[in-house]
């Protein structure tokens, strides 16, 4: 068997290109536990890291029994397979090496000894298999990702062992970024006691990392404690509890009046209340880059948005980096494409302002006819994100084009009902925040603008290009790096012209936390964890 593997993929900063390298034992990537940098001291013991750190979140990070992966990556609760490294390429963690065939269709993945789960069972190809026995009963559904064997694992056809340490899987067609495609929340392992008979969870996750789930009341708060047993290097503090606390104001003031150390998950702190504090030697703001983007997501089912002017026009109007200055308090890059800067395969796409000619456009469709618009804020979002504000910049653009007569009604609806009614088609206009969900672009590729993808289904996108579905279908297989780096490209390039969506910024991440505590930094959503977090000295 030949041993390949995409890996080293692109650099943002240059002419990429993409090859297949050995992923085997000489790997660079570390050995060490993924969630645990290299180099960080650890305080002195006189510090009682058994206290409790309190973090305040937005949404609940141990969602269930119901949920697909029941907690946050950043709990370090579970391990994936593969995670990935600083550059954002496929790293060991479970699996410490894989190799594929010529033609991709049989991978096989070499799985790390010597680890065993939070309640000491050990981990091996068993486990590994068991978890692929549960996937199939899917798909699931998360607050975090979904779990759908059939889109990280297109056309498996079998998954087997060949010795305790060892796992092949084989599918029907080629599957060159397989390791990118499980990457993370892509190969999630769990010990299958925890698994229900219908693939949810009976009871608390079971996982290999470095701390484990002692409570957990929905809508409340969960707590975590220390894996003493973990293989890899240990938290230094003993137990977490992370509140559920819903409204940016009040989580604020919890930090403030020294109720919580921290401020943690997607839009932790807004940017008005970090800029408050930043500077101020009582706390430590932390800003990183996010594969987050911030979509103006829009009905191009119907009209008036159904003409690529309207959309064209809409993105020409937006002042982007006004926006990020004015309601992002500078958080944030101007987006001028489709795909996430943090991913290996972005292309910098023109970010275009220029209100004359998009007002020209808007006029072409609309001309002097009444048009009323419908703009919906899902309110998780609107909760951690200034999209009330933007909402209202984007309306008095639109409500005041010269020569129309456009009238834009704001209406903010939780997340169920905004997703029910974009799916209808009776909405005209949405602000919604995307993740890259794997190292691997294609799902959201295929999802946002093959025609029958599933996010422009359910965003109620309406868009259609026959070009498109052509090189999406022909990603699919593709076994060819260079070629697949060129479809990548071309899509991004495709989406800046088509808007099947409007890009309008790229998140950086803002957490918060007190001084009393230190270790806590913001970090791309999904490589964050807590292990290095502890009370300061």
């Amino acid at each position: 068997m030949k041993k390949r593997a995409l890996s080293l993929l692109l650099s943002a900063a240059c002419a990429l290109s993409l090859v297949l390298s050995a992923c085997g034992g000489d790997a660079a990537a570390p050995e060490a536990s993924p969630s645990a940098p290299a180099g960080t001291e650890t305080p002195a013991a006189a510090v009682d890291q058994t206290r409790e750190i309190v973090f305040a979140a937005s949404r609940d990070q141990c969602p269930g029994e119901q949920d697909a992966y029941y907690a946050s990556m950043s709990l370090g609760v579970w391990e994936p397979l593969i995670t990935k490294d600083e550059s954002n390429q496929p790293a060991p963690a479970l699996a410490t090496s894989w190799e594929h065939n010529e033609d991709a269709t049989v991978w096989t993945f070499h799985l790390r000894e010597g680890v065993t789960f939070s309640n000491g069972t050990p981990f091996n190809a068993d486990i590994v298999l068991a978890n692929f026995d549960r996937m199939k009963k899917g798909p699931f559904e998360s607050s975090f990702y979904g779990l759908n064997i059939d889109t990280i694992y297109p056309g498996l056809l079998s998954y087997e062992k060949t010795d305790d340490y060892t796992v092949v899987l084989t599918f029907e067609s080629g599957q060159p970024l397989l390791d990118y495609t499980m990457v993370n929340y892509g190969s999630a392992i769990f010990e299958p006691s925890c698994f229900a008979e219908d693939g949810t969870f009976n009871g608390f996750p079971i996982g290999t990392g470095p701390y484990v789930v002692t409570e957990n009341v929905l809508g409340q708060y969960c707590v975590i404690e220390r894996n003493d047993n973990y293989w890899g290097t240990p938290g230094i503090a003993q137990t977490f509890r992370f509140k559920v606390i819903p409204d940016a104001e009040t989580r604020y003031t919890a930090l403030r009046a020294g109720e919580v150390q921290g401020l943690c998950d997607l839009g932790a702190i807004s940017p008005s209340q970090a800029a408050e504090i930043d500077g101020d030697p009582a706390y430590n703001v932390s800003v990183g880059d996010s594969g987050i983007t911030h979509f103006l997501n829009v009905n191009g089912g119907a009209f008036p948005f159904n003409d690529v002017r309207m959309r064209e026009g809409l993105s020409l109007l937006l002042d982007r980096q006004t926006i990020i200055d004015s309601f992002y308090n500078g958080y944030g890059l101007a987006a001028g494409g489709f795909l996430n800067y943090t991913s290996a395969f972005y292309r910098e796409q023109p970010v275009q302002h220029d209100p004359e000619r998009g007002a020209e456009l808007i006029r072409e469709v609309v001309g002097d006819q009444e048009v009323e618009l419908l703009f919906l804020l899902p309110g998780v979002d609107a909760n951690r994100y200034p999209y009330q504000e933007e909402a209202e910049y984007i309306q008095s653009l639109l409500e005041n084009i010269e020569g129309t007569h456009i009238k834009v009604s704001i209406q903010q609806m939780d997340w169920g009902p905004c997703k029910e009614e974009m799916e209808a088609g009776n909405y005209n206009l949405c602000l919604k925040i995307q993740g890259l969900p794997s190292a691997n672009p294609f799902s959201l590729f295929k999802g946002f603008m093959h025609t029958e993808g599933g996010t422009n289904i359910s965003y109620g996108l309406g868009y259609h290009n026959d070009h498109v579905d052509e090189l999406i279908e022909e990603a699919a297989t593709c076994l060819d790096a260079g070629r697949l780096t060129e479809i990548y490209t071309e899509l991004q390039e495709i989406s800046a012209v088509d808007f099947p969506n409007i890009p309008v910024l790229y998140s950086q991440e803002v957490v918060a936390s007190s001084s009393d505590i230190t270790g806590y930094e913001a970090t791309v959503y999904g490589l964050t964890g807590f292990t290095q977090v502890c009370w300061a000295e």
